[in-house]
């Protein structure tokens, strides 16, 4: 019978419709989140789980322990309760790329056959063994030419990680990149101001655990987006090093501080050398944006990500762009379900942000 059952409940999946359970798969933890739209370009938080991965789960964009992974997803659907079966998984890292492109005007075809024509020589690991989609986004020189932002990913990662996602009891409807996630929660959280963000540029940064993913938002899509290989674990791993301590009580240091709550002179010594690091890197990807042709600047920063928290990492992105950064809060337009304490929501509105974009995609 329960043979029987599970047939019903797979074929029962293939028509469900509505929001996607939005599963953010990175190197420190999994996290999901649903959100329930309530009315057209009006979101309300339902559900959000976070269960922290441990140190050697993903090695180098390499999944090393996939059983830890699937049942950090089962935790989350069964402390959440949630129901729906119908997923959005996010994916980021060498596997993946994105590139605008401009073709010419052409039939729907054409268009669609100059796109991945043009597209393929910018995938390093080949478009035989990549999946490409594309989004249009406009016309531009009189209607002539079509603006376009293209997505590519390998299909061998595609379908691990679909396989994760149904060991799990989820099915994977929709593959996005972490970095329309992350563009799609922007537009949104900024919907009354985006054209002057898009006229006047933007640069969006993504402080996570292995990568700073950089966006230049500008003509009302991403025109660049460059993951820096820097983030938060390569700080946790230094101060392990230096502290001689373990992982877990380095990232514990780093978060929280010694008992009095205050970060050790050892820690801070360390702390500015990694944002130094990565501010020159950062100058790096703006240098090159200028570089390749772009005569405007960019005239605003938002942040998220867990380790946009750090501190000083404001302070010296106002030494770098010269210009005040702000952090992206979702909350300022997502309602939510159930009552949670600030200090965990504020937590959510960075860690949680690509998990909350994913989210933000139906079927």
């Amino acid at each position: 019978m329960s043979d029987i059952m599970d047939k019903i409940n797979e074929f029962k999946v293939n028509f469900e419709k509505g929001q996607l359970v939005g599963v953010d798969i990175g190197l420190s933890a999994v996290k999901i989140a649903v959100l329930n739209e309530v009315k057209k370009g009006n979101y309300r938080l339902d559900h959000y789980g976070f269960i922290p991965l441990s140190e050697a789960a993903i090695i180098e964009d390499e999944v090393q322990k996939p059983d830890e992974i699937i049942s950090a997803i089962q935790s989350i659907l069964k402390q959440q309760k949630i129901q729906k079966k119908i997923a959005c998984i996010g994916m980021s890292g060498p596997n993946t790329v994105t590139k605008r492109l401009q073709v010419p005007e052409g039939t729907k075809e054409d268009i669609e056959d100059n796109i991945l024509w043009e597209s393929e020589q910018y995938i390093p690991f080949g478009a035989d063994d990549a999946e490409i989609s594309f989004h249009e986004i406009g016309r531009i020189d009189n209607g002539d030419v079509v603006d376009a932002i293209v997505g590519a990913a390998k299909v061998d990662i595609i379908e691990r990680y679909t396989e994760y996602v149904a060991d799990a009891g989820l099915t994977a409807k929709v593959i996005d990149l972490n970095v329309f996630a992350l563009n799609n929660l922007f537009e949104l959280v900024n919907k009354d101001r985006i054209e002057q963000l898009s006229n006047e540029g933007s640069i969006i940064l993504d402080f996570g655990a292995q990568y700073t993913t950089v966006i230049v938002y500008k003509n009302g899509a991403p025109i660049l987006t460059k993951e820096i290989s820097i983030g938060g674990v390569l700080l946790t791993e230094e101060i392990q090093r230096t502290m001689g301590v373990s992982y877990e009580e380095a990232e514990d240091l780093k978060i929280h501080g010694d008992d009095n709550g205050n970060l050790p002179e050892e820690i801070l010594v360390i702390l500015e050398e990694y944002l130094e690091k990565l501010m020159n890197e950062i100058k790096k990807v703006l240098n090159f944006y200028i570089a390749a042709g772009a005569s405007d600047q960019v005239n605003h920063c938002f942040v998220t990500g867990g380790s946009s928290r750090l501190p000083g990492i404001i302070e010296s992105l106002q030494d770098l762009l010269e210009f005040d950064s702000e952090y992206i809060n979702p909350f300022d337009v997502i309602d939510v379900k159930a009552k949670i304490d600030p200090d965990v929501l504020e937590e959510i509105a960075t860690t949680g942000a690509i998990a909350l974009g994913l989210a933000m995609r139906k079927i």
